[in-house]
């Protein structure tokens, strides 16, 4: 027979009889275990009140019977500061009843959830209560919001082949072979053909909080294609530009040129000197001593022997450009300058300069060569070409196989010397600054000396005059706290991003600069990288 009472009204259990009267149980261990062994040992038990009931008291009667309580489980939700995530914390049922889905919902609803709950979190987060022991607590998310997803800007697609792509990637004939003898007229296009589509940008996904508020997405920013010279807009795609003349198309940052083409088998002295407005394609050789100039794209399939070649635009060499060897401090016989990418095959005893990138597929042996941007020694991705002895007098990134040579050639490796310009700049901003400090100090000591004149006129006419100047100096010095600002940026951009990265070896007499800080090698290293850290040149394995 049971010694206990159980109230589900209320959800107090009570003993029958005080143990008194019934003489049983004798202690409150006893009591406790009979607890323990029962229906309700999962009850949160009253201590205190057990602790009355053995106290030997002879007011007894007036003594509560209550022992122990069936508590139901309780939830928490608990959000984060950007009401992105909601987490519930369950504490288990002590005898009582389990957290309901109705139960749980409510309490979401009262936390102000309203959004982004997961039926599948929320049903295995309840199921966990019958694994957990009475009493305890765990936690789990169960509700998330969703993070905006920002537009794509408009971009910009070709539709059509350069002469830099054709060479670089040539198609084969049925026979195997690759066909170069006809470059000019495959890549030339006809008026109204496409060449550059736009792809509009995009509004972005919205996003939204928990409690259902939007977060708008930012949209992509809008660029429109320009027509520049032998291109118009479609008339009936304002996204597609076309061509609207016959020529070579040339890539542009937002658009496409349509130049006219010049095509030579070879340049030498029966051809003379080449200087051409457009772009020029040569399918065999630039000879001895010849040089070519033009605006538009250069493209050579075969060698500049000690020739000069210089481009307003891209320079496409395929096989490879030499020189003669120079002594002491000569000029090299073979230049080649360009104001975007220069892609080569090969350099030797040449002078390479860009604005842009310069790509060397195979090496580059005792040549000097500039770059704006990157110089890469080698095919993409992993490039393992060779740069021997010469020197890098300026780029932003190197990136080859093997720098140097192992008879210890001497090879002189200068980047970021465009930092030397902005520290001129910085300079000169510094003292320009002192210059306005003093006119400003001037202008004090004027409008001061303004206000003790006696003629009401002649006063009002000075201060006008001193405030007219205050107010051009207040402008000159916010113009030049902005330039200040951007050539800050511009220094810590430039020492952040330049580094040579060497994918094989780099071999003894290699001499390198970043900057200001320089330093030289003695032996050979392993693949690794170059950069600046914290103004002195540091190397990683």
């Amino acid at each position: 027979m049971s010694v206990f009472s159980f109230n589900e009204e209320t959800g107090y259990l009570s003993l029958i009889a005080h143990p008194v009267d019934s003489g049983f149980p004798i202690t409150a261990t006893q009591l406790i275990e009979l607890l323990e062994q029962s229906d309700y040992c999962d009850f949160d038990v009253i201590s205190a009140n057990i602790g009355k009931l053995f106290s030997q008291s002879k007011d007894y009667k007036e003594e509560s019977l209550i022992i122990a309580q069936a508590v139901n489980a309780t939830v928490v939700i608990n959000i984060d500061e950007k009401g992105m995530v909601a987490e519930a914390t369950i504490t288990t049922t002590k005898g009582g009843l389990l957290l309901s889905m109705e139960g749980a919902q409510k309490a979401l609803a009262d936390a102000g959830v309203k959004k982004g709950i997961s039926p599948r979190a929320l049903d295995s987060f309840l199921g966990q209560q019958f694994e957990q022991p009475a009493g305890s607590s765990y936690s789990a998310i169960i509700a998330h919001g969703r993070n905006p997803k920002d537009g794509k800007d408009a971009r910009f697609v070709r539709l059509c082949s350069t002469a830099q792509d054709r060479v670089l990637s040539p198609q084969a004939t049925q026979g195997g072979k690759v066909d170069m003898k006809n470059l000019g007229a495959i890549i030339t296009v006809k008026p109204g053909t496409p060449l550059m589509q736009r792809i509009p940008a995009t509004r972005g996904e919205d996003g939204y909080t928990i409690f259902g508020e939007i977060i708008p997405a930012t949209p992509g920013k809008e660029h429109q294609l320009q027509p520049f010279e032998g291109t118009k807009i479609d008339p009936n795609n304002p996204d597609i530009l076309i061509a609207d003349c016959k020529g070579v198309p040339v890539a542009l940052p937002r658009g496409m040129r349509v130049d006219d083409v010049l095509c030579f088998d070879n340049i030498d002295v029966s051809t003379g000197h080449v200087d051409f407005d457009g772009s020029v394609i040569i399918s065999g050789d630039i000879k001895d001593g010849m040089h070519v100039k033009a605006n538009g794209d250069i493209t050579v399939i075969g060698f500049v022997e000690s020739g000069i070649v210089e481009s307003k635009s891209a320079v496409t060499i395929m096989q490879g450009a030499i020189g003669r060897k120079r002594e002491n401090n000569e000029t090299f016989t073979c230049h080649i300058t360009a104001l975007r990418t220069i892609s080569i095959g090969y350099a030797q005893y040449c002078n390479i300069k860009t604005e842009q990138d310069l790509f060397v597929e195979r090496q580059a042996l005792h040549c000097d060569m500039s770059a704006r941007r990157l110089i890469r020694v080698g095919k993409a991705d992993k490039p393992r070409g060779k740069i021997i002895g010469g020197n890098i007098l300026d780029a932003m990134r190197i990136e080859t196989g093997e720098l140097g040579a192992p008879a210890g050639t001497k090879t002189r490796v200068l980047l970021a010397q465009n930092w030397f310009e902005l520290r001129d700049k910085q300079i000169q901003i510094a003292d320009f600054e002192k210059v306005l400090a003093t006119k400003v100090t001037a202008l004090k000591q004027a409008r001061k000396k303004a206000g003790q004149v006696a003629e009401p006129t002649q006063r009002q006419q000075l201060l006008n005059k001193i405030t007219e100047n205050e107010q051009h100096i207040k402008a000159r010095t916010e113009h030049v706290n902005r330039q200040k600002l951007l050539i800050k940026r511009k220094i810590t951009q430039l020492l952040s991003s330049c580094r040579l990265k060497v994918n094989e070896l780099m071999h003894p007499g290699v001499e390198l600069k970043i900057a200001k800080d320089s330093k030289q090698f003695s032996r050979i290293y392993p693949p690794h990288l170059l950069k600046l850290n914290e103004g002195k040149i540091t190397q990683s394995f």
